[in-house]
């Protein structure tokens, strides 16, 4: 069975993806922290026997087992969701802000997703991890341009870009915007 795979950094529309996936009548999985845990262990188990069951997904561990769900999954499809990186660092400052003090079960998950010293992050490292984890997807799919959708939702890509990449019908649905605004301070 074919799989999609959402791949795009937090805060870059992963939850409208998702929403997307759930509306065309995909089997979703989305962020699953205790599969990050066990991948950080070494232990990747689990984590293929969830993607046995399921055909579309979004946020962690996906998005930074792009590489092995790719050989796992031969003729898959990716999306890479992107944002404007000024606007990706607001809304990700944001988020940390309003989720206040994390565990250490957290601190240690974005650790090893982000590969920086959380929670003493700066913004220049947040967004060159970020803009690192665009450029290593583009150039992995380089030679196969037809195995990955790069979207941007807030400069208007929605229904058509995805449901053509996808090769179905557009729904007649309204495009899910999910979370926006939903982390900013007033």
């Amino acid at each position: 069975m074919e799989k999609i795979f959402g791949i795009g950094w937090a805060r870059t529309g992963t939850k409208t993806l998702g929403a997307c996936f759930k509306i065309l009548g995909f089997k979703h999985q989305s962020r699953r922290l205790d599969l990050v845990e066990k991948v950080s262990q070494g232990d990747y188990r689990k984590v293929v026997n969830i993607a046995h069951k399921y055909q579309s997904f979004e946020d962690w561990p996906w998005i930074i087992l792009y590489k092995e769900l790719d050989v796992l999954f031969p003729g898959s499809k990716f999306i890479l969701t992107i944002r404007d990186k000024e606007k990706w660092i607001k809304s990700y400052r944001n988020l940390l802000e309003i989720e206040g003090n994390p565990t250490n079960k957290l601190i240690k998950i974005r650790r090893f997703i982000y590969d920086l010293p959380f929670p003493d992050v700066s913004d220049s490292n947040l967004i060159n991890r970020y803009m690192k984890h665009n450029d290593d997807v583009i150039n992995y799919f380089q030679s196969r341009q037809k195995q990955l959708l790069i979207v941007d939702w807030e400069k208007g890509d929605g229904w058509n870009e995805l449901c053509s990449f996808l090769g179905i019908k557009v729904p007649n649905k309204e495009f899910p915007h999910k979370n926006r605004g939903k982390y900013i301070k007033h």
